[in-house]
């Protein structure tokens, strides 16, 4: 039984190595973009979509930041749209209006009464009917963004013409343990996301920089699919836009064009977080995407079952050899993400996480099974 559950996890963690190793190829292959040299582009109409439930503690830093941007503020409007918080957002928002007329910033309230089980999908929607702009930049209201965001997304968009333009999203202010290892593992899912795009195969990307054609999400019937799953907004869109032609997606690899946010402060946050993104798995994707999720997860299972076996047999290549077959390509890639985006500092924690890893992934796989989960003060089904 031993040796059977060697070989597999060996198996599996050559098959995942492999996939690193084309994630690698990737984003080596990826050219960063200098925002500067869009200085002399001429403005694109944006529409920015804020998604918002109950975020009274980031609206008024999120909007502050579109102050703050250097693109022509008759070029781009902002859409909050409340998915009927029960806190102080609104009030916060008409505030903001009301004290800085000059920027084109509107408040969508969803019906009251009318609450749809698509909550975010159907949040974006109803402000993308509503909006002007010829492209269309979705993000969170607990994210943060330079000044020179806009014109870095904007920019791109008319010189390349992509259909989709899926931009980074990495961590700041990490305090405790938990929070720098989320963002270590999510520096990993940035550079996997990038390097599958610039591969032609794209899969994974973040609603909270993500930027599209109005007329894109037109044709392609938006987030039409799975009305109801709740989760999966981003990759679904993606998935449909792909099959247009490969050049059409493409991963902006620019400083200028991030955004930040904060990591979960506690395991329970994280682990309903983890929950919501596993919930996209079977949701119209691919059979690369399912397969990469499989292996990946069984892979940890039989590291996690490996490990725990060292305490009765004290095979120790059991463990070692699959873990060091997976780690070797995990850290290149880490390494060059990490550099890129400046969090080098991180790596320290890499070689815990490994041993983390196995048990952290087992559970979340696990715990997706559950019918439900708490996201933003409300039961998600």
């Amino acid at each position: 039984m031993v040796q059977v559950l060697f070989i597999a996890t060996t198996l599996l963690s050559f098959i995942y190595a492999g996939f690193l190793c084309w994630c690698i190829r990737g984003w080596m292959r990826l050219q960063p973009v200098d925002s500067n040299q869009f200085k002399d582009q001429q403005p694109v109409s944006i529409s920015v979509i804020i998604p918002a439930r109950n975020e009274a503690e980031n609206i008024f830093d999120c909007l502050s930041d579109f102050i703050r941007q250097d693109y022509p503020f008759d070029s781009f409007e902002v859409i909050v749209a409340d998915d009927h918080s029960n806190d102080d957002t609104s009030a916060i928002v008409q505030k903001f209006i009301h004290d800085h007329p000059a920027l084109r910033i509107q408040l969508l309230q969803l019906k009251a009464g009318g609450e749809n089980k698509t909550y975010k999908k159907y949040a974006i929607t109803s402000a993308i009917d509503i909006s002007a702009g010829e492209l269309i930049i979705t993000t969170d209201a607990d994210c943060r963004r330079g000044r020179m965001w806009l014109k870095s997304i904007a920019g791109y968009y008319a010189s390349c013409h992509p259909e989709m333009i899926s931009a980074p999203v990495i961590f700041e202010g990490e305090k405790s343990w938990l929070e720098k290892i989320q963002s270590l593992e999510f520096l990993g899912l940035v550079g996997i996301g990038a390097a599958a795009i610039r591969n032609g195969y794209p899969f994974l990307c973040n609603g909270a920089n993500l930027a599209f054609s109005k007329e894109v999400f037109r044709v392609t019937g938006g987030y039409d699919a799975a009305k109801n799953i709740s989760s999966g907004e981003d990759t679904q869109l993606m998935l449909k836009i792909a099959p247009r032609g490969k050049e059409r997606i493409q991963f902006l690899k620019s400083i200028h064009a991030t955004v930040r946010t904060k990591a979960q402060k506690s395991m329970q946050e994280l682990l309903d977080q983890r929950k919501r993104w596993a919930s996209k798995i079977p949701v119209q994707m691919n059979a690369f995407t399912i397969c990469i999720a499989i292996v990946a997860y069984f892979l940890h299972a039989g590291l996690l079952i490996s490990g725990f076996g060292i305490l009765y047999s004290g095979n120790l290549y059991c463990f070692f050899i699959p873990l060091f077959i997976k780690m070797i390509p995990e850290f290149i890639l880490l390494t060059s993400v990490a550099g890129f985006f400046k969090k080098s500092k991180l790596l320290y924690l890499f070689l815990p996480a490994q041993f983390i890893y196995p048990i952290y992934i087992s559970v979340v796989g696990i715990s997706s099974f559950s019918k439900s989960y708490q996201w933003k003060g409300r039961e998600v089904k």
